[in-house]
Formats: C-alpha cells, sequence, structure tokens
C-alpha cells in the first residue's frame, strides 16, 4: 500500500484538485500572509513608538518635579494618579560642596535596549 492508496482510503470521496486551482490559492494563502505579517510589523512599531513616547513622558515628569523640589516650588502634597509609575532614578551630575550642577537631563530620542526592543 503506497501513500495515493493511503490517501483513497482515508477520504474515498474526495476528488483530485486541479494543479492550477491548487497553485492560485497557494499564491493566495502566502499573500494573505505576507499581508498580515506586515500588519504585525507595523503594529509592534506603533507600540514600540508609543512606548518609546510614554517612557519619554514618564522621565520628564520626574525632571520636572527634581527641579521643581529643588526650587522649593513643590508645596502640595502629590497627586494619586491614575498612570503607572516607572521606577527611574533622576540623573544628577555630580555636585562639589560650594558649587551645584544642575541635573542632566533626561534621555530623550534614544532607542531603548534588550527587552523593550521588539
Amino acid at each position: 500500500m503506497n501513500l495515493s492508496d493511503t490517501m483513497m482510503v482515508a477520504a474515498p470521496a474526495s476528488l483530485p484538485v486541479p494543479a492550477s486551482y491548487a497553485e492560485k490559492a497557494m499564491a493566495s494563502l502566502m499573500q494573505l500572509h505576507g499581508e498580515l505579517m506586515d500588519e504585525k510589523e507595523r503594529r509592534v512599531e506603533l507600540f514600540r513608538r508609543l512606548m518609546e513616547k510614554e517612557q519619554a513622558i514618564a522621565e520628564l515628569k520626574m525632571y520636572v518635579k527634581l527641579l521643581e523640589e529643588r526650587a522649593g516650588l513643590s508645596t502640595k502634597a502629590p497627586e494619586p494618579s491614575s498612570e503607572p509609575r516607572v521606577a527611574a532614578e533622576p540623573r544628577t551630575a555630580p555636585s562639589t560642596p560650594h558649587h551645584q550642577m544642575p541635573p542632566v537631563p533626561p534621555r530623550v530620542g534614544q532607542r531603548p535596549e534588550g527587552w523593550k526592543v521588539w
């Protein structure tokens, strides 16, 4: 018993599909698959850009808060926000006892590394 006999036993009522029809169906399937992969790449890129922008906003908010605290402008208690907090340490330049350097601005526009890169 060869492979064609096995196929006939498994599906006795099936008829062979014409080669031209099978080729067209496969070409259509491959085109749909290509379009699906392009859409997936586009969505991943949009999500990556959104995450970069949200990270930049969170860093800028932390920077503003740090500057307000240094200037003594932050007199009210912080309001609870519905946004998730980003655990980021504000980066500051080293200071000397007589001269305090302003903080280094947060990194904006740099590509993330590691797991953030999709």
